[in-house]
């Protein structure tokens, strides 16, 4: 869902200082990128680029991404990766229901017999 502000609300931390703590579950992945900053006299406006980290997700079939300061890469990193292997747990979850499912309808049919 997005806020007033254009980000994701599960992107906000509980946290008064977002800069320090991440959210525990993120989905997407940390992208690099060589950028240009813009300023006239500076190595990128010669071609070698800086270097640049984004957040980059997808959510109702839209991308999105947000720049991510190299203090919080390690922190987002980590809830990615959560955020992956949850998914990957769910997943199991559901096909295990499904499968119990199955064998409940199939007894429910073989009693109403």
């Amino acid at each position: 869902m997005l806020g007033h502000d254009g980000e994701r609300a599960h992107l906000k931390t509980k946290e008064s200082n977002p800069a320090t703590k991440m959210p525990d579950l993120q989905p997407g992945h940390i992208q690099q990128r060589r950028v240009r900053c813009g300023k006239p006299r500076c190595r990128c406006a010669r071609g070698e680029r800086h270097l640049a980290y984004y957040h980059v997700w997808h959510d109702g079939g839209r991308r999105f991404q947000r720049y991510v300061r190299r203090s919080q890469i390690d922190n987002l990193r980590a809830a990615c990766q959560a955020h992956r292997q949850l998914q990957a747990r769910l997943r199991v979850g559901r096909a295990e229901y499904q499968r119990t499912l199955a064998r409940a309808r199939e007894l429910f049919r073989m009693l109403s017999r």
